[in-house]
């Protein structure tokens, strides 16, 4: 996944400044202007319940939400959109209002996009293409699709920047994080949630989606790891051109079909299970073996093909993950299978280590009750699923790696779009059963060849290394430089023992030398002194002499039974 943004590098975009603070002011207020002509101020009026009484006042609002987003753009439009996925946090009315946002923007003005394509590809739009029809045939909030034939005949999909969406981004992306950082300085459930951490997040998203080269990478990696797989024509992504597309135009093969987002529109009875099934099938080996998934599977970036065959489209979010951390993934799930808990804790261990060995044992029982109550059989995973599985590791004071919890996010919000689309559909159980079936095809002899050929190219690398680091190592030790680091006293037990032997020493040293004092007065003559007689100085002093020789035994006896 993409660093979140600083302030600075957003700043510093080539063509795409984030604007004076005048112009962030200004763009402030007209945010302000746009929430309270379309009645959403003040936040408060705003119904959430699910008061059937109130449906209809929650349908105009959610009216009223999706026209001042479409009205403010850029990214606030992607919001909408994730939202309207949400149907186990928003409202029916919510959640159906806010789905026209993904068939139903606003296009850009025809004069305008003929302009800006005609400034990258160097050349008059009727130069380049045999027909391009004017009209989009969807508009997004960082781009629409333009119908097009190339001079060859080919049917292509022309996907354009809105224009001046670039620099829009980049401001409201500034303007958020620094509400954001505001929210954050004030607000203690917002620093412990991490909301700077995820709204910089989604902003690196947003950036990122207004360069199509980097959609353009991300569509030809996905594209040759399905070609890669055992199931290469379950899910279909479209051929790039690579030689017509470029930063803010992107073009490729022309899909047929309708989106799920307009499926669900028009209320259709298509079964949908097995295309399901298969872009399921498609997400777990992308994670999972890959390490490169598609990352906004929402309703509206996912077609289904007169032959029944789901597509996905829209890269602009994709997801990757490192080897190692890919290890620990395949670990987690083959332990998940095998419903072995202690294996899930060893690699979780593995991923987040703790940092106290003493909660290890607390910390395996809480994750053998998460998979348990969040995973375990008849659960429904959620973006709430994540949330609980971050909060248990925040519990323990471990970091989550980010590309692992956005991974999981992924599968939240498809998890969504599941739950709209088809509600008898059991994602743990189908991911379960289709999971088996991707290690089989792991196991297939043309994959095991090739990591019997990756593994015995990493083995002989090692092994040429081998004879000069043994030599090294040699000529140390004949030169007398062999040195070996070792850290004492790493673990924190042997610290608290240590720091436990010290304070137990010096309490019997002061106790044994008030002792000793208190003899010495004691056997002196009683004479007074300028402020106590020596008899009360040495019975003080034996007092004192039994408290520390008594403290000293307490804590000696606590030690050995914790030990």
């Amino acid at each position: 996944m993409p660093n979140p943004p600083r302030l600075s590098d957003l700043s510093g975009a080539p063509d795409a400044p984030v604007g004076t603070l005048r112009t962030r002011g200004r763009r402030f207020a007209e945010l302000l202007a746009i929430a309270r002509r379309h009645e959403l101020l003040p936040f408060r009026r705003l119904d959430f319940s699910h008061d059937p009484a109130t449906s209809e006042l929650r349908a105009k609002q959610a009216d009223h939400l999706r026209r001042a987003l479409e009205e403010a753009g850029g990214g606030f439009v992607k919001m909408g959109q994730l939202l309207s996925t949400r149907d186990d946090l928003l409202p029916d009315e919510w959640t159906e209002g806010l789905a026209h946002l993904q068939r139903n923007v606003r296009p850009a003005p025809p004069e305008d996009v003929a302009a800006l394509l005609e400034r990258e590809l160097g050349a008059p739009v009727d130069q380049v293409f045999r027909s391009f029809d004017p009209v989009p045939v969807a508009a997004a909030s960082i781009a629409q699709v333009h119908r097009a034939r190339l001079q060859d005949g080919t049917e292509v999909a022309v996907k354009v920047q809105r224009p001046g969406i670039d620099q829009a981004v980049r401001r409201d992306v500034d303007i958020a994080l620094r509400v954001v950082r505001f929210m954050a300085r004030w607000s203690a459930e917002a620093r412990q949630v991490g909301v700077q951490d995820v709204a910089a997040q989604y902003a690196a998203d947003l950036v990122c989606q207004v360069d199509f080269s980097a959609e353009l990478r991300n569509l030809a990696a996905l594209r040759a790891a399905q070609a890669r797989s055992a199931r290469p024509d379950e899910v279909v992504f479209p051929t790039p051109h690579e030689e017509l597309s470029g930063r803010r135009v992107l073009v490729m093969e022309f899909l047929q079909g309708d989106t799920l987002s307009a499926l669900r529109a028009a209320r259709s009875d298509r079964d949908l299970d097995e295309p399901m099934r298969a872009i399921l099938r498609a997400f777990l080996r992308q994670v999972v073996f890959d390490g490169i998934y598609h990352a906004d599977m929402h309703p509206g970036n996912v077609i289904l093909l007169p032959d029944g065959r789901p597509a996905l489209i829209d890269f602009g979010s994709v997801g990757r993950l490192d080897p190692g951390l890919r290890d620990i993934v395949q670990e987690l799930l083959a332990a998940y299978l095998q419903d072995d808990t202690s294996r899930i804790a060893d690699a979780v261990l593995r991923m987040a280590p703790v940092r106290d060995a003493q909660d290890e044992p607390d910390f395996r029982r809480d994750i053998a009750r998460f998979v348990a109550d969040e995973l375990g059989p008849g659960a429904r995973i959620g973006v709430e699923t994540v949330d609980d599985a971050v909060e248990v590791f925040g519990r323990y004071r471990l970091k989550a790696p980010p590309d692992f919890v956005a991974a999981a996010r992924a599968l939240a919000i498809f998890e969504g779009t599941l739950r709209t689309l088809a509600p008898s559909f059991d994602l743990l159980e189908e991911s379960r059963g289709l999971a088996r079936d991707q290690i089989r095809d792991q196991l297939s002899p043309g994959k095991l060849r090739d990591v019997a050929v990756r593994e015995l190219f990493g083995a002989v690398t090692a092994a040429r290394r081998l004879p000069r680091r043994v030599d090294r190592i040699g000529e140390a030790i004949e030169s007398g430089k062999l040195s070996v680091n070792i850290r004492l006293f790493s673990d924190r037990r042997d610290r608290q023992t240590l720091n436990g032997v010290i304070r137990r020493v010096l309490l019997v040293l002061l106790g044994s030398g008030a002792g000793i004092l208190a003899i010495v007065y004691l056997s002196l003559p009683a004479r007074p002194t300028a402020v106590l007689s020596t008899g009360v100085a040495g019975a003080l002093l034996g007092g004192a002499a039994v408290v520390l020789l008594a403290w000293a035994a307490i804590d000696a006896a606590l030690a050995r039974k914790r030990e």
